[in-house]
Protein backbone atom coordinates (compact mmCIF):
# COMPACT_ATOMS: atom_id res chain seq x y z
CA UNK A 1 0.00 0.00 0.00
CA UNK A 2 1.77 3.11 -1.27
CA UNK A 3 0.22 6.56 -1.55
CA UNK A 4 -1.29 9.41 0.44
CA UNK A 5 -4.45 10.12 2.41
CA UNK A 6 -5.89 13.60 2.77
CA UNK A 7 -7.23 13.87 6.31
CA UNK A 8 -9.31 16.56 7.99
CA UNK A 9 -7.59 16.66 11.37
CA UNK A 10 -10.03 17.32 14.21
CA UNK A 11 -9.40 19.65 17.14
CA UNK A 12 -7.81 18.29 20.29
CA UNK A 13 -5.38 15.70 18.89
CA UNK A 14 -1.86 16.01 17.54
CA UNK A 15 -0.75 15.29 13.98
CA UNK A 16 1.27 12.42 15.46
CA UNK A 17 -1.95 11.00 16.96
CA UNK A 18 -3.49 10.94 13.48
CA UNK A 19 -0.49 9.06 12.09
CA UNK A 20 -0.54 6.55 14.95
CA UNK A 21 -4.25 5.83 14.50
CA UNK A 22 -3.87 5.24 10.76
CA UNK A 23 -0.75 3.10 11.35
CA UNK A 24 -2.76 0.98 13.79
CA UNK A 25 -5.77 0.66 11.46
CA UNK A 26 -3.63 -0.31 8.47
CA UNK A 27 -1.24 -2.46 10.53
CA UNK A 28 1.84 -1.10 8.74
CA UNK A 29 4.85 0.81 10.06
CA UNK A 30 5.64 3.24 7.25
CA UNK A 31 3.19 6.08 7.91
CA UNK A 32 4.04 9.76 8.33
CA UNK A 33 2.73 13.28 7.71
CA UNK A 34 4.12 16.20 5.73
CA UNK A 35 3.57 19.10 8.12
CA UNK A 36 2.40 19.45 11.71
CA UNK A 37 -0.84 21.10 12.76
CA UNK A 38 -1.15 22.27 16.36
CA UNK A 39 -3.48 20.14 18.52
CA UNK A 40 -6.07 22.94 18.66
CA UNK A 41 -5.84 23.62 14.91
CA UNK A 42 -7.96 21.69 12.42
CA UNK A 43 -7.91 21.02 8.71
CA UNK A 44 -5.87 19.42 5.98
CA UNK A 45 -3.14 16.96 6.92
CA UNK A 46 -1.34 14.94 4.24
CA UNK A 47 -0.56 11.42 5.48
CA UNK A 48 2.03 9.41 3.53
CA UNK A 49 1.87 5.62 3.51
CA UNK A 50 4.45 3.03 2.40
CA UNK A 51 6.76 4.24 -0.36
CA UNK A 52 5.01 7.62 -0.28
CA UNK A 53 7.01 8.42 2.88
CA UNK A 54 9.96 8.87 0.51
CA UNK A 55 8.05 11.74 -1.11
CA UNK A 56 7.66 13.73 2.12
CA UNK A 57 10.47 16.23 1.29
CA UNK A 58 8.69 17.18 -1.95
CA UNK A 59 5.40 17.82 -0.14
CA UNK A 60 6.75 19.67 2.89
CA UNK A 61 7.83 22.65 0.82
CA UNK A 62 4.37 23.42 -0.59
CA UNK A 63 2.59 26.67 0.25
CA UNK A 64 -0.17 26.60 2.88
CA UNK A 65 -3.59 28.28 2.98
CA UNK A 66 -5.37 28.97 6.27
CA UNK A 67 -8.46 30.56 7.73
CA UNK A 68 -8.37 31.67 11.31
CA UNK A 69 -9.43 34.13 13.96
CA UNK A 70 -7.36 36.30 16.28
CA UNK A 71 -8.42 38.22 19.39
CA UNK A 72 -6.95 41.62 20.26
CA UNK A 73 -6.19 42.87 23.75
CA UNK A 74 -5.05 39.57 25.24
CA UNK A 75 -1.58 38.05 25.25
CA UNK A 76 -0.99 34.41 26.25
CA UNK A 77 2.22 32.47 26.85
CA UNK A 78 1.35 29.92 24.14
CA UNK A 79 0.14 32.63 21.69
CA UNK A 80 -3.21 30.81 21.39
CA UNK A 81 -6.29 30.33 23.55
CA UNK A 82 -4.87 27.33 25.42
CA UNK A 83 -2.16 29.24 27.25
CA UNK A 84 -1.94 31.33 30.39
CA UNK A 85 -3.01 34.98 30.04
CA UNK A 86 0.04 37.20 30.52
CA UNK A 87 -1.51 40.57 29.77
CA UNK A 88 -4.94 42.04 29.08
CA UNK A 89 -5.88 45.44 27.65
CA UNK A 90 -9.00 47.26 26.52
CA UNK A 91 -8.73 47.33 22.72
CA UNK A 92 -12.19 48.80 22.05
CA UNK A 93 -10.70 51.79 20.18
CA UNK A 94 -9.21 49.52 17.51
CA UNK A 95 -10.83 49.99 14.09
CA UNK A 96 -11.18 47.72 11.07
CA UNK A 97 -9.17 49.99 8.77
CA UNK A 98 -6.27 49.93 11.26
CA UNK A 99 -6.25 46.14 11.22
CA UNK A 100 -6.33 46.06 7.42
CA UNK A 101 -3.41 48.47 7.32
CA UNK A 102 -1.41 46.34 9.77
CA UNK A 103 -2.17 43.19 7.78
CA UNK A 104 -0.66 44.80 4.68
CA UNK A 105 2.59 45.44 6.56
CA UNK A 106 3.02 41.69 7.09
CA UNK A 107 2.71 40.72 3.43
CA UNK A 108 5.93 39.75 1.63
CA UNK A 109 9.07 38.35 3.23
CA UNK A 110 9.02 38.68 7.00
CA UNK A 111 11.13 37.43 9.89
CA UNK A 112 9.42 35.68 12.78
CA UNK A 113 10.41 33.79 15.91
CA UNK A 114 8.65 30.41 16.34
CA UNK A 115 6.66 30.10 19.58
CA UNK A 116 8.11 28.25 22.56
CA UNK A 117 5.03 26.02 22.52
CA UNK A 118 5.98 24.34 19.22
CA UNK A 119 7.33 20.99 18.01
CA UNK A 120 10.68 22.41 16.93
CA UNK A 121 13.72 20.47 18.15
CA UNK A 122 16.22 22.29 20.35
CA UNK A 123 19.27 20.30 21.51
CA UNK A 124 17.35 17.03 21.35
CA UNK A 125 14.19 18.32 23.03
CA UNK A 126 10.88 19.59 21.71
CA UNK A 127 10.37 23.26 22.52
CA UNK A 128 6.91 22.62 23.98
CA UNK A 129 8.42 20.18 26.52
CA UNK A 130 10.95 22.80 27.58
CA UNK A 131 8.22 25.45 27.78
CA UNK A 132 6.12 23.25 30.07
CA UNK A 133 9.11 22.91 32.39
CA UNK A 134 9.50 26.68 32.49
CA UNK A 135 12.81 26.62 30.62
CA UNK A 136 13.72 29.63 28.49
CA UNK A 137 15.87 29.21 25.40
CA UNK A 138 16.79 31.55 22.58
CA UNK A 139 14.82 30.45 19.53
CA UNK A 140 16.37 31.57 16.26
CA UNK A 141 14.24 33.70 13.97
CA UNK A 142 13.42 32.54 10.44
CA UNK A 143 12.39 34.18 7.20
CA UNK A 144 9.02 33.21 5.73
CA UNK A 145 6.87 34.48 2.88
CA UNK A 146 3.37 35.86 3.41
CA UNK A 147 1.78 35.88 -0.05
CA UNK A 148 -1.37 37.52 1.23
CA UNK A 149 -3.14 38.19 4.53
CA UNK A 150 -6.77 39.15 4.04
CA UNK A 151 -9.20 40.43 6.69
CA UNK A 152 -12.54 38.63 6.27
CA UNK A 153 -14.48 40.15 9.18
CA UNK A 154 -13.95 42.40 12.20
CA UNK A 155 -16.09 42.68 15.34
CA UNK A 156 -15.74 45.59 17.78
CA UNK A 157 -15.58 45.27 21.56
CA UNK A 158 -13.23 45.30 24.50
CA UNK A 159 -11.40 42.42 22.83
CA UNK A 160 -12.10 42.77 19.07
CA UNK A 161 -12.03 39.67 16.90
CA UNK A 162 -10.70 39.45 13.36
CA UNK A 163 -11.27 36.56 10.96
CA UNK A 164 -8.56 36.25 8.33
CA UNK A 165 -7.41 34.28 5.31
CA UNK A 166 -3.72 33.53 4.85
CA UNK A 167 -1.53 32.20 2.03
CA UNK A 168 2.02 31.59 3.23
CA UNK A 169 5.20 29.61 2.69
CA UNK A 170 6.20 26.51 4.61
CA UNK A 171 7.54 27.08 8.10
CA UNK A 172 5.17 29.95 8.89
CA UNK A 173 3.88 29.96 12.46
CA UNK A 174 0.45 31.58 12.42
CA UNK A 175 0.43 31.94 16.20
CA UNK A 176 3.60 34.01 15.99
CA UNK A 177 2.08 36.03 13.15
CA UNK A 178 -1.00 36.82 15.27
CA UNK A 179 1.18 37.77 18.22
CA UNK A 180 3.35 40.05 16.07
CA UNK A 181 0.24 41.75 14.68
CA UNK A 182 -0.87 42.34 18.27
CA UNK A 183 2.47 43.96 19.09
CA UNK A 184 2.23 46.33 16.12
CA UNK A 185 -1.29 47.47 17.02
CA UNK A 186 -0.20 48.03 20.64
CA UNK A 187 -2.87 45.91 22.30
CA UNK A 188 -1.48 42.42 21.97
CA UNK A 189 -3.30 39.50 20.32
CA UNK A 190 -3.58 35.73 20.31
CA UNK A 191 -4.71 33.12 17.78
CA UNK A 192 -8.19 31.92 18.76
CA UNK A 193 -8.69 29.36 15.99
CA UNK A 194 -6.98 28.04 12.87
CA UNK A 195 -8.04 25.78 10.02
CA UNK A 196 -5.76 24.67 7.18
CA UNK A 197 -7.70 24.89 3.92
CA UNK A 198 -5.11 23.90 1.34
CA UNK A 199 -1.57 22.58 0.84
CA UNK A 200 -0.22 23.23 -2.64
CA UNK A 201 -2.74 21.68 -5.06
CA UNK A 202 -4.44 19.64 -2.32
CA UNK A 203 -7.68 21.04 -0.91
CA UNK A 204 -9.51 20.40 2.34
CA UNK A 205 -12.60 19.72 0.20
CA UNK A 206 -10.90 16.47 -0.89
CA UNK A 207 -10.00 15.41 2.67
CA UNK A 208 -11.82 12.81 4.75
CA UNK A 209 -12.67 12.92 8.43
CA UNK A 210 -10.98 10.40 10.71
CA UNK A 211 -14.22 8.45 11.16
CA UNK A 212 -14.53 7.92 7.41
CA UNK A 213 -10.88 6.93 7.08
CA UNK A 214 -11.32 4.31 9.81
CA UNK A 215 -14.53 3.02 8.24
CA UNK A 216 -13.02 2.67 4.75
CA UNK A 217 -9.95 0.88 6.10
CA UNK A 218 -12.01 -1.58 8.16
CA UNK A 219 -14.27 -2.30 5.18
CA UNK A 220 -11.29 -2.85 2.90
CA UNK A 221 -12.29 0.13 0.76
CA UNK A 222 -9.22 2.29 1.36
CA UNK A 223 -8.64 2.61 -2.41
CA UNK A 224 -11.76 4.78 -2.63
CA UNK A 225 -10.08 7.58 -0.67
CA UNK A 226 -6.46 6.75 -1.49
CA UNK A 227 -4.17 8.80 -3.75
CA UNK A 228 -1.54 6.73 -5.58
CA UNK A 229 2.14 7.61 -5.85
CA UNK A 230 1.80 9.26 -9.25
CA UNK A 231 -1.03 11.45 -7.94
CA UNK A 232 0.96 12.48 -4.88
CA UNK A 233 3.03 15.15 -6.64
CA UNK A 234 0.67 16.86 -9.10
CA UNK A 235 2.78 20.04 -9.05
CA UNK A 236 5.70 18.27 -10.78
CA UNK A 237 5.80 17.60 -14.57
CA UNK A 238 5.22 13.94 -15.48
CA UNK A 239 7.66 12.33 -17.96
CA UNK A 240 7.28 8.80 -19.30
CA UNK A 241 10.31 6.54 -19.45
CA UNK A 242 10.53 4.15 -22.42
CA UNK A 243 9.95 0.50 -21.59
CA UNK A 244 13.52 -0.68 -22.05
CA UNK A 245 14.82 2.15 -19.84
CA UNK A 246 12.67 1.35 -16.80
CA UNK A 247 15.33 -0.97 -15.38
CA UNK A 248 17.91 1.82 -15.65
CA UNK A 249 15.88 3.88 -13.20
CA UNK A 250 15.72 0.96 -10.77
CA UNK A 251 19.49 0.60 -11.00
CA UNK A 252 20.08 4.35 -10.63
CA UNK A 253 21.70 4.62 -14.08
CA UNK A 254 21.56 8.18 -15.57
CA UNK A 255 18.88 8.80 -18.21
CA UNK A 256 19.47 10.45 -21.58
CA UNK A 257 17.16 11.98 -24.17
CA UNK A 258 16.76 8.60 -25.91
CA UNK A 259 15.29 7.10 -22.72
CA UNK A 260 12.38 9.58 -22.44
CA UNK A 261 9.27 9.57 -24.63
CA UNK A 262 8.92 13.33 -24.78
CA UNK A 263 10.65 16.33 -23.19
CA UNK A 264 8.29 19.29 -22.63
CA UNK A 265 9.73 22.53 -24.12
CA UNK A 266 8.73 24.40 -20.95
CA UNK A 267 11.14 22.30 -18.85
CA UNK A 268 13.87 24.38 -17.23
CA UNK A 269 17.24 23.25 -15.91
CA UNK A 270 16.82 22.55 -12.19
CA UNK A 271 13.10 21.68 -12.44
CA UNK A 272 11.94 18.66 -10.49
CA UNK A 273 10.02 16.02 -12.44
CA UNK A 274 8.16 12.76 -11.92
CA UNK A 275 9.47 9.82 -13.94
CA UNK A 276 6.92 7.09 -14.58
CA UNK A 277 6.80 3.88 -16.61
CA UNK A 278 4.49 3.07 -19.54
CA UNK A 279 1.75 2.06 -17.11
CA UNK A 280 1.89 5.45 -15.43
CA UNK A 281 3.46 4.09 -12.23
CA UNK A 282 5.86 6.44 -10.46
CA UNK A 283 9.47 5.26 -10.68
CA UNK A 284 11.41 8.23 -9.34
CA UNK A 285 11.59 11.94 -8.63
CA UNK A 286 14.45 13.62 -10.43
CA UNK A 287 15.85 17.05 -11.27
CA UNK A 288 16.43 18.10 -14.88
CA UNK A 289 20.04 18.82 -15.78
CA UNK A 290 19.09 20.52 -19.03
CA UNK A 291 16.63 22.97 -20.53
CA UNK A 292 13.74 21.43 -22.48
CA UNK A 293 14.28 23.46 -25.65
CA UNK A 294 18.02 22.62 -25.81
CA UNK A 295 18.09 19.04 -24.56
CA UNK A 296 21.33 17.41 -25.73
CA UNK A 297 21.55 13.70 -26.58
CA UNK A 298 25.17 13.64 -25.50
CA UNK A 299 24.73 14.57 -21.84
CA UNK A 300 22.80 12.96 -18.97
CA UNK A 301 19.38 14.52 -18.67
CA UNK A 302 18.35 13.90 -15.07
CA UNK A 303 19.70 13.42 -11.57
CA UNK A 304 17.68 11.20 -9.25
CA UNK A 305 16.39 12.66 -6.00
CA UNK A 306 14.30 9.64 -4.93
CA UNK A 307 14.02 6.25 -6.61
CA UNK A 308 10.82 4.37 -5.75
CA UNK A 309 10.98 1.53 -8.26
Amino acid sequence: MNGILLVDKPKGITSYDVVEKIRKWLKIKKVGHTGTLDPQATGLLIVCIGKATKLTPFLQGLDKFYRGELVFGILTDSLDGEGKILEEKDASLLQRNEVESIFKKFEGKITQVPPMFSAIHWEGNRLYNLARKGAKVKVLSREVQIHYLKLLSFSHGRHPKAEFELHCSKGTYVRSLCSDIGKVCGYGAYQKSLRRMQIGHFSLKEAKKMEEVEEKIKKGEIEKIFWGLTQALPHLPLLKVKGEAEKLVKWGVPLYLSHIEEIPPTLEKGDRVRLCNQKGELLAVAVSLQKGTHFSQERAGFKYLRVLA
